[in-house]
């Protein structure tokens, strides 16, 4: 794997999906089929990913300059006073806090930083409109079927100071010509935008200049023993299994482009680490974590139907990793 590398992306509108590494690696993914072909996408992408060799490694989209908590510093012993619930919701580090964290040093209380402290969350009402009239209400004794009401969407923005507003996005790649067609997925993606409601402006973003290299996140710290993520992940079967991390259920579906009719088109719950999780080990892994495959993401007659058609549905769950000091497992 390269060295560890940076791109800004700057939001020129709110987005509905969290920039998670996966979500962001599967919209990648269903680029390239678009652009490239599904013999290509699957020669290029699918088979080395389920083999567990992916030929690139992407990190969350990350607010600004800011990085990942550590999960382990919660069960650091902040001095008496200190409120342990900012603590719990910690999510974020300025650079040379993450730096001083990844060196064994505990970053103060007021250093941390919520999620509530780097985006708002802006909630919108929408209309459910009738497939029969095309309107948005109905009268009361209205004896149409049609379910008619109001729901709710939330739009996510930075809260950062300054313009423009960023976030930045960490990748390795296999080899250069893996790297090139990173890049060019990610302009092609952001023609379109990323996540839900593309169709109603939300999740666009310009990428406004090439990547630069983040030697200091790869540099090791002395008595370097652990890793720490920067990606949502899935642990692969042959990875450290020794560490602290914070875990949440991801509910995914197939993408538009692969609908089933009369078919669910919910994936399997995947259970996934947030970014900051925490690993005991003894050689320095630029990633860890595997390829979901078609058989473990559906039901069989999903699985079935996919295969019927060709499909081959993947999940990557790679996760992008940086050497860290920790003490001993306990």
């Amino acid at each position: 794997m390269s060295p560890l590398h940076r791109l800004k992306l700057v939001p020129s509108s709110p987005w509905r999906t969290p920039w998670q590494a996966d979500t962001l690696a599967g919209a990648l993914l269903a680029t390239c089929a678009r652009t490239h072909g599904p013999q290509f996408l699957r020669d290029k992408l699918i088979e080395p990913m389920l083999a567990g060799q992916p030929p690139f490694v992407l990190s969350d989209a990350l607010p600004g300059d800011l990085l990942p908590f550590p999960i382990h510093l919660r069960l650091h012993r902040y001095p008496d006073g200190t409120n342990l619930k900012a603590v719990k919701r910690a999510r974020w580090l300025a650079p040379d806090d993450f730096s001083r964290a990844r060196g064994g040093i505990p970053p103060p209380a007021e250093a941390l930083l919520p999620d509530s402290a780097v985006f708002r969350d802006e909630t919108r009402q929408h209309n459910t409109l009738s497939r029969l009239t095309d309107t948005s209400a109905r009268d009361a004794d209205d004896d149409s079927h049609s379910a008619i009401g109001i729901f709710q969407k939330a739009d996510t923005l930075l809260l950062q100071s300054g313009e423009p507003k960023s976030l930045t996005l960490l990748f390795r790649f296999a080899s250069p010509d893996a790297g090139n067609l990173l890049l060019d997925l990610l302009h092609e993606l952001s023609l379109t935008g990323f996540g839900a409601d593309i169709s109603t402006g939300r999740g666009q973003f310009d990428l406004p200049s090439d990547p630069t290299p983040a030697p200091e996140l790869d540099t090791p710290p002395a008595n370097a023993n652990a890793v720490v993520s920067l990606s949502t992940f899935q642990p692969g079967p042959h990875d450290p299994t020794s560490g602290y991390w914070d875990a949440f259920p991801k509910f995914g579906k197939l993408g538009p482009d692969h609908a089933l009719e009369n078919l669910q088109v919910f994936k399997n719950t995947l259970i996934l680490f947030r970014p900051g999780a925490v690993f005991h080990t003894n050689r320095s892994s630029p990633f860890l974590g595997h390829a979901v495959n078609t058989e473990s993401l559906f039901p069989p007659d999903v699985v079935r139907s996919l295969l019927a058609r060709n499909l081959r549905i993947i999940h990557p769950a790679f996760g992008l990793m940086v050497p860290l000091q920790l003490g001993e497992p306990k």
